[in-house]
């Protein structure tokens, strides 16, 4: 029987992070992977035609990025595989926690990876902890790998 483990991948440079901890802990032969990256979409209240502000290089903006997140998801499949991993890759589109939680539900994961950039004060208030929420609402087991801080010399 196989561990089905369910990684979200985002566009933060992490990633090597979570595919090296994959290598390190996990056992090809009895771990099956769906890489998973959600792409937020350009959200309108009103049809995005009539919303303020609109431009038409906004649908081709967010083309580009669905294509940005298939590309990434590409590389780190490939990365896996050399590694022996069954791989299986999934763009959504959507909030972000949700998409996670709703594609493991559905994927029925053993467990999800995700990462923490291990932000502290104003900027861990001005931005949202995916992998906080994650751990809070997921269906199944979280493994959460934290960005490694290096602290400048003075």
């Amino acid at each position: 029987m196989s561990t089905r483990v369910l990684v979200a991948i985002d566009r933060t440079g992490l990633s090597q992070l979570v595919l090296d901890s994959l290598s390190a802990q996990m056992q090809p032969n009895r771990t099956e992977i769906l890489l998973l990256q959600v792409v937020e979409p350009l959200i309108f209240l009103v049809p995005s035609e009539m919303s303020p502000g609109y431009a038409p290089e906004m649908v081709e903006r967010q083309r580009e990025m669905l294509d940005e997140a298939k590309s990434m998801l590409s590389q780190a499949a490939e990365m896996l595989r050399t590694a022996g991993f069954a791989v299986n890759s999934r763009v959504v589109e959507g909030e972000i926690k949700e998409g996670i939680i709703t594609v493991a539900a559905e994927w029925k994961a053993d467990i999800i990876v995700v990462t923490s950039h291990a932000r502290t004060g104003v900027s861990k208030f001005l931005h949202r902890s995916v992998a906080q929420d994650v751990v809070r609402r997921a269906p199944c087991s979280v493994l959460v790998l934290k960005e490694v801080v290096r602290k400048k010399a003075a």
